[in-house]
Parts: structure tokens; sequence; C-alpha cells
């Protein structure tokens, strides 16, 4: 019979032809060709050696690579070219010098492969190329709209995509100048028109986004109509319209920077009681105002205070409640404006059950038993407390332990707010028999218990020197949101008529 080479006997004298060779092997073996021969074993000599167990190994044998699929090849510089130095140069040889492999392993020659998780470094060239082709299938599925905005501006932090903005360039008949910052909403540009300067917030092409930014216009429009004597320390909206028919854009006065910024390049250190005295006035003057039109903010924190001063325009002066002598920087005046109003509604409109920043949020509005002004009267007091001492009052992410950290900071909740629980969706926060929140029953975990443990009480927060302003905070932080004091006859507090030492 010809071509005996093709065929092989067995004992009975009988011809077989040899098994054609699977798909995996015949890859194995061209890629071996291709790519500068990258692995140990792809000759047709190991197949037929090792052919007779290959009914038993894995299918994803051929996927692993040979150091961790041999133990005796492992760790080592070992390869396939050193026993075959009389092989032909490969082209990968030439581009690559010595190939792509052998220069790769050779730098990571004394390290773990396991530490090597990138594409860059998978021994196996099989497995690169499913990976490949993975991955241009699922770029096909992508729709057309997510391709388009691929092509947009993204935020470095996260996958929110903002309006791409170019220095000198036009919004309507404002030319842009610099970058403020950026946030979830959209992007706030620095902009001039007839030579003064303008924060021009550039709200993200998203629905629920623009509807929100055309809200916050019909209230500061309606704000600005009131307030002709500007005494409701709220910005000033100059402008607003659609750029291109996508992005909204509201022009407002420029101000300085937030009190959390200022804080943050602060190293959290607290401001001045004489600031804090004077910025807490302003605030109650502009919830007294909102009050009067039937608003409620519902987001007072220190993100949403900007300083009228500019963030350069601070002096340097001994923080008066250190005793080491470290300086501190104060702002050039303790003018304020509430900003943000894209989530303020009326008392009349409808009520979300969930309303603030959680560290923020009042505890009517977590028990969910009703929430109305009192609840921006309560943020005053966390944003007040956070002011002082520079860290947050409430430093949590969960709702039971945030109300046990209110009763251990502040005091027990009253039986009628727990009653009022059992009726709403905050039962699972209260106990079922007795009149008391579910704590420690309710706890997540120890650290949870650990956590409120470590909370001190509220007077004990502040120096002696300070303690009304203890007793102030205590008298907006009242957990009853019927007792809780208007802006009003806060404005009438005993820390406002005292003039109260620094250190």
């Amino acid at each position: 019979m010809s071509h005996e080479d093709d065929y092989k006997s067995v004992s009975n004298g009988r011809y077989y032809r040899k098994r054609e060779p699977s798909w995996k092997e015949s890859r194995r073996r061209s890629s071996g060709r291709r790519h500068g021969s990258r692995h140990l074993y792809n000759s047709s000599n190991y197949r037929h050696r090792h052919e007779r167990y290959s009914r038993y190994r894995s299918r994803s044998f051929s996927r692993t690579v040979s150091s961790r699929r041999y133990r005796k090849h492992r760790g080592s510089t070992h390869r396939r070219r050193h026993h075959h130095s009389s092989r032909k140069s490969s082209l990968s040889d030439t581009y690559y010098r010595k190939g792509r492999r052998y220069s790769s392993h050779r730098r990571r020659s004394h390290r773990s492969y396991r530490k090597y998780s990138d594409d860059r470094y998978r021994r196996d060239s099989s497995h690169r190329r499913r990976r490949r082709s993975a991955n241009r299938y699922h770029e096909k599925r992508r729709s057309h709209r997510k391709r388009s905005h691929d092509k947009r501006a993204k935020s470095p932090t996260d996958e929110i995509i903002h309006f791409k903005w170019e220095r000198g360039m036009n919004l309507e008949d404002y030319v842009v100048m610099n970058k403020v910052s950026d946030g979830t909403f959209g992007r706030v540009l620095l902009c001039e028109k007839e030579g003064k300067q303008f924060a021009v917030k550039v709200v993200r092409d998203v629905e629920k986004y623009t509807q929100s930014a055309k809200i916050e216009a019909d209230i500061l429009v309606d704000i600005k109509k009131s307030d002709v004597n500007s005494e409701s320390h709220c910005v000033v909206l100059h402008d607003n319209f659609m750029y291109r028919n996508r992005n909204m854009c509201l022009v407002f006065e420029n101000l300085g920077p937030s009190l959390y910024d200022f804080l943050e390049k602060n190293d959290f250190k607290g401001f001045f009681i004489a600031d804090i005295q004077k910025m807490a006035y302003q605030l109650l003057k502009g919830l007294a105002f909102l009050r009067n039109k039937r608003l409620i903010h519902t987001d007072i924190k220190p993100e949403n205070i900007l300083l009228v001063s500019g963030k350069n325009e601070y002096i340097e002066v001994p923080f008066p409640r250190s005793t080491t002598g470290m300086m501190t920087k104060r702002p050039a005046t303790s003018d304020i404006k509430l900003i943000d109003f894209g989530s303020a509604i009326y008392e009349d409109e409808y009520h979300s059950s969930i309303i603030n920043t959680r560290q923020y949020r009042a505890p009517e509005v977590i028990l969910d038993i009703g929430w109305s002004y009192s609840s921006d009267l309560w943020s005053l007091g966390c944003t007040l407390m956070e002011l002082y001492t520079g860290n947050l009052l409430f430093r949590t992410h969960s709702h039971m332990e945030h109300l046990a950290m209110m009763e251990k900071i502040v005091g027990p909740f009253p039986e009628d707010m727990i009653t009022s629980a059992r009726k709403s969706h905050g039962k699972e926060y209260v106990d079922s028999e007795s009149p008391k929140l579910n704590w420690p029953d309710g706890a997540k975990s120890k650290s949870s218990i650990y956590r409120v443990e470590e909370c001190k009480p509220l007077l004990d927060l502040v120096k002696p020197e300070h303690r009304v302003f203890g007793e102030f905070i205590r008298y907006v932080l009242n957990l009853d949101p019927s007792k809780r004091p208007t802006p009003e006859e806060a404005m009438e507090h005993q820390f406002f008529v005292l003039k109260l030492p620094e250190n």
C-alpha cells in the first residue's frame, strides 16, 4: 500500500488511517510557526506522544500555559527556540528582535505569572485571539447612540459624560474662559460677557437633569422677582438658554468656592466661631425667605453654600482651637450664597419619600412619617456642626445606624414618632412592641454597633466656652419635627447675641 506513512498498523495486520488533528492542535501548530514559537510543545511529535491521553484532558488544557502545565518548566527561562536553534528566524524575530514572547518573558522571569493578568502578558496566543474576538462581538452589540456618546468628553473618575468645551468658544453671547468644576449634573464654566464674569452651569444631555434645570430656573426667576433688596442670600440667576437644542445652560453670578471646598483645602480645620455665627444668621434669613415663598430647599449642605469672596481671598492666622499653634486659613468675608435649587419644591407639590444627602437627612424622612419646612432646619444644624468641627456629624451609610447615632448624639426618640413609624415603611427601624428603635437587634454588624457607641453627646463635641453654640445646635436638631423651631425663632436664639471667644 502506498503512502504507508499516512497509515499506522495494529496487531491484526489491518491498516487504519491516522486521526486528523483537531482544530485546537492545528491552531497551536500554526500559531507556533507564525509567532516565533511561543509554545514549548506545539510540534506534531509531541501530539503523537500524548494523543493517548487526549480524551482525558479538560477542554481548557490547550489554553493552559506551558510553565503551569508542566512542573519541570515552572519558573525557568527554558524555551523551545533553544532546542531548535537551526530554525529560520520568523517575521516576529526580525520585528521584535527576539520575539515578543521571548523578550516579555525575560523582563519578568523572576516574577510569578499569576501577578500579570493583563492580556499583554498572556502566554497562550489562542486565548488572546479569543479575547479579541469576544471584545469585537461585544462592541458590535453596543448601540449607535452609545458609540456617538463615546466621542464626547468624559469625567476622569467615572462614566459621566460631560459637555466638551474649549477655551475661547462661544456659548451664545458668553465666551468660555476656564472650567470651574464638574458634578453629577454637568459642568460649570467661567465665562465672560462685556467685561463681566459669570458662572455658566452647562447641564448634561440627560432628560432628568434637563427637566431639573428648567425647574431650578423657574424657581430662581421667582426668587429674583421677590428679592428686591438682595436679602434672600440665594444665588442670582442672570440668564438661561438651550445650547444647540441639547444642553441647558444657567448663567449665575460668579462666586467663590463652596464651604466644603474651603474646608478641604484647609485640611478640614473648622471655621472660626464668629464666622459660623454670621453664616448661620444668613442661612436662617435665606430659609425664612424661602418659607415665605412656600419653598423647601431639601438639599442644604456645605457643598451647596458658596462664599462670595474668591478662592484666593483669605488670610492665614493661628488656629484658635489648636494647642500646637498651627496656622489656618480664614476667608476674607463671611458672606455666603445658597445654591442648587434643582431639588427644591413648593409646599403644595408632591413630596417624595427620600430627600437630602444621607448625612444631612432628617429623622422624619428616614422614618417615612412626612416632612416639611423643618427638614431644612435639621440639615442646617448638621451643616453648622460640620463647619465647627470639620467632620460630619453623622458619618454613616445605613438608615438604622443613622437613627441610632441620632439617639446617641441628640437624645431618645419621642413615643409618638415611633408609633407613627410603625404605620409606614419605617416600621423596620422601630421595635414592634416597645416604643424604641430596633437597636442593637437591627444592626447589620458588630462594627456598626461599635461606631454608634463611639458617638459622643452633642454638647461634648464643642468647647466649654462655646457651650451656647452647642445648645443652639441641639435646639435646631430636635428629633420631633413639630417642635423644631422656625427660621425666625432660631434667629432669636442667644447664640446670635453673645460675642463668643475664639479660644
